[in-house]
């Protein structure tokens, strides 16, 4: 029999584990398998991993650790996660919003020549689930949800600094039984350019209408990542209007307004039409030093050292403090201890504090991933896509998110499972 790979599913949702096999090798051979795919840029992502055949003449990746590659342990899904882009040093950031399918291509090498290749499809969503498009009064969006007639529990998924909408996230859900809206709310035609001044009665005229929606019960939830998951929980202490909230990678406060996808000295929520009150950035000199010099060298940048001596100085005010006491709903906080770009972990460490500290009738859940970074949980994150720590951002700048590719698929995998179980917990089906 003629080498070859064997795939358990050539068409499979995207947070369905593939078992991935070389059969037809003689005993003890030496294989690779390369995977190749492309984000929504067009930016090629590449891994390998070079295994030894088994005394059958097999290769099982689940159950086998590489003799090197691009990822070191056993793993089911390490072709996936560990792709780095080809054309970057340092990689770079895998682009990934819309709900169209993900092609991958896995190819089989024996001593430099090729054997067998195997595209496979991962999707978010196939049939059974109705997309469609959402303007309504100023409401921007795509809404996803079963097509077999019924109420189901509804779910605001909000993008975080990047702006647009989170549509590939919103189809996976809505295939495990949900009515999604993936809320656009800046960075799309026919809404703010900037993540400036945004209304917060913008997300409650939302989730009004998403409540009142045919194929929804009544019931909403929120699910907000990095910037989403700061607006996510000011919502759940604003309005009472929520089931349940999520919020990956959050601040504790109201962080300000950007421009141009850089932090700024902007208003970024206004509520009853006054600007909410916002911590106000501290740069330490040696913080500027080093990211011109990292920039010069070309070294991956973090931000974190603005946090450092931002919180020294503001810490004990609570003016622009998020009051997560005041949310009337079981909230999920998810952070990785290497989060870079903001202290995430940090923050959640104190809302914990804050909230054991009152009488609340609600099963808080706190998972915290000491070596992730930023980019480690659903919306942003998916075990089977290339995990995310560097992304590139423009002038020749590279900029550092934390964690590894490893710890963040980890926690990835571990905090999809957990999200679910909260959503399911906390409403109705």
């Amino acid at each position: 029999m003629s080498p070859k790979l064997q795939v358990s599913s050539i068409d499979s949702y995207i947070d369905e584990t593939v078992s991935i096999k070389v059969i037809g090798y003689r005993a003890n051979e030496k294989v690779i398998i390369h995977a190749t795919t492309y984000d929504e840029e067009q930016k090629k992502f590449c891994s390998y991993a070079t295994f030894i055949a088994d005394h059958e003449g097999v290769v099982d990746v689940s159950s086998q650790k590489p003799l090197e590659g691009t990822y070191n342990k056993a793993d089911a899904s390490g072709l996936f996660w560990s792709m780095e882009h080809t054309a970057s040093k340092w990689g770079d950031y895998y682009e990934k919003s819309s709900p169209e399918s993900v092609s991958i291509t896995l190819m089989l090498k024996v001593n430099g020549e090729e054997k067998d290749s195997v595209t496979i499809n991962r999707y978010f969503y196939k049939e059974g689930v109705t997309k469609e498009a959402v303007q309504q009064n100023q409401i921007k969006g795509t809404l996803f949800h079963p097509e077999e007639r019924g109420s189901y529990p509804a779910v605001i998924i909000l993008s975080g600094s990047d702006g647009g909408m989170q549509e590939h996230a919103a189809a996976l859900l809505a295939s495990k039984g949900y009515t999604v809206l993936a809320l656009a709310y800046f960075g799309m035609e026919g809404l703010p350019e900037n993540l400036e001044e945004i209304p917060l009665e913008y997300f409650q005229q939302a989730t009004k209408w998403l409540k009142n929606h045919d194929y929804a019960n009544g019931e909403v939830s929120l699910i907000g990542y990095s910037r989403g998951g700061e607006l996510a929980l000011l919502l759940g202490a604003t309005f009472d209007d929520y089931q349940c909230v999520i919020a990956g990678a959050p601040s504790a406060y109201v962080t300000p307004g950007m421009k141009n996808g850089i932090f700024a000295p902007v208003t970024s929520w206004v509520f009853n039409q006054e600007a909410l009150p916002a911590l106000k950035f501290k740069y330490p000199l040696s913080m500027i030093f080093s990211t011109v010099k990292n920039w010069l060298i070309k070294k991956p940048i973090s931000f974190s050292a603005i946090w450092d001596n931002t919180l020294k100085k503001q810490e004990k005010t609570t003016e622009a403090r998020i009051p997560v006491e005041n949310i009337q709903a079981p909230v999920m906080f998810i952070s990785g201890g290497d989060d870079q770009l903001w202290p995430s972990s940090r923050y959640v460490k104190m809302m914990e504090n804050m909230l054991d500290n009152t009488k609340r009738p609600y099963q808080d859940r706190y998972l915290y991933y000491e070596k992730a970074g930023h980019f480690l949980a659903f919306p942003y994150s998916f075990v089977h896509l290339p995990a995310n720590v560097v992304m590139q951002v423009g002038g020749g700048m590279t900029m550092t998110f934390g964690g590894s590719k490893s710890a963040n698929a980890e926690a990835a995998k571990d905090s999809w499972d957990k999200i679910q179980e909260f959503l399911a917990e906390n409403n109705r089906k």
